[in-house]
C-alpha cells in the first residue's frame, strides 16, 4: 500500500511538472543521413545518440547508433535531429537504492527505434499481456553504484512480472532487479499516469490473490475487465478530487473499442 501511495504522490507531482513531457537521457536523437561510402550507407536512416556535444578536429560528433557497437564520428550535416513528435515516452523506475529522489522518470525514445520493433509484440509481462496491455520490462544500468541486496530492489518491477496464475514474479525479478526501463512494444507511449494506473491494478490483483485459493485471476485478467477498471479508477480518482493524477492516461480506451 505505501507503493501505491509513493505512486499517486509522485503521479500528482508529475502531473504539475513541465518535464511531464519527459527528457532525453545519454544526449540529443538523432538520425543518420547523406553518407557515401559504402559502410557509411548502411548507417543512412538509423537513429543514434550524441554523446557529447564537442567536436573533434575533423568536425564530426561521437554518436552511438542503435544496432551498432562502439561509437562513430560523424560529421553535423549528416545529422538530423529528432523532434520531440518522433519521441516515445517511457518510463525509468529507479531501484531503491539509487536515491535518485524520484521513482519514475520519463525517458524519451525516437519512435523507430529497434527497442519498440525487435521484441514480442506481447511484451514480457505475462499478467498484464492478458489485460491487453503489452509492456516491455528491461533492467537498465544504475545511475550510481549498487552495493547492497536490498539497493537492487525494486518492487514496482517485481509487481509487473508477476505470473498469471501465481501471483508470484519468478526469482529473477523478486531480488537484484535494479532499475528498469518500461515501454510498450510498437512506440506507444507509456506515461505516468499509465504505470500509476497499471500499479492501482496490480495492488488489488495482488489483494485477490491473497484471499485465497477461491480467487480465480481470469475473472481479472483479461482486457474488459482492464478497461472497465481503469475507468472506473479515473472516475473515482475524479470524483476526489485526484482527476489530475491521470490527466495523460494512454492506456484507456474509448468506451465502445
Amino acid at each position: 500500500k505505501d507503493i501505491k501511495k509513493h505512486c499517486d504522490k509522485e503521479s500528482n507531482k508529475m502531473s504539475a511538472r513541465s518535464n511531464s513531457r519527459g527528457e532525453v537521457d545519454g544526449g540529443r536523437w538523432v538520425e543518420i543521413s547523406g553518407l557515401q561510402s559504402e559502410a557509411g550507407k548502411k548507417l543512412n536512416g538509423k537513429v543514434g545518440q550524441v554523446l557529447k556535444e564537442e567536436k573533434n578536429n575533423d568536425g564530426r560528433f561521437p554518436v552511438k547508433i542503435d544496432g551498432v557497437n562502439g561509437g562513430k564520428m560523424i560529421k553535423e550535416s549528416n545529422l538530423v535531429n529528432i523532434t520531440y513528435a518522433e519521441l516515445v515516452k517511457t518510463i525509468r523506475l529507479s531501484s531503491d537504492g539509487e536515491k535518485l529522489g524520484r521513482k519514475l522518470k520519463i525517458i524519451l525514445f525516437p519512435k523507430s527505434h529497434s527497442m519498440f520493433h525487435s521484441c514480442s509484440s506481447e511484451g514480457n509481462a505475462p499478467a498484464l499481456a492478458q489485460c491487453g496491455l503489452p509492456l516491455v520490462v528491461n533492467k537498465t544500468e544504475p545511475k550510481n553504484r549498487l552495493v547492497h541486496r536490498g539497493d537492487y530492489d525494486n518492487q514496482w518491477a517485481t509487481w509487473l512480472m508477476i505470473d498469471p496464475i501465481s501471483g508470484f514474479a519468478p526469482m529473477e525479478w523478486q531480488s537484484y532487479v535494479g532499475p528498469v526501463i518500461v515501454y510498450r512494444p510498437g512506440g506507444l507511449d507509456f506515461t505516468i499516469s499509465d504505470i500509476d494506473a497499471t500499479n492501482e491494478f496490480l495492488s488489488q490483483l495482488l489483494d485477490r490473490f491473497g484471499d485465497g485459493p477461491g480467487f480465480d485471476p481470469r475473472e481479472w485478467l483479461n482486457p474488459d475487465f482492464f478497461q472497465r477498471f481503469l475507468r472506473r479508477l479515473k472516475n473515482n480518482r475524479e470524483f476526489n478530487g485526484l482527476g489530475s493524477s491521470l490527466n495523460h492516461l494512454t492506456i484507456l480506451r474509448d468506451e465502445g473499442e
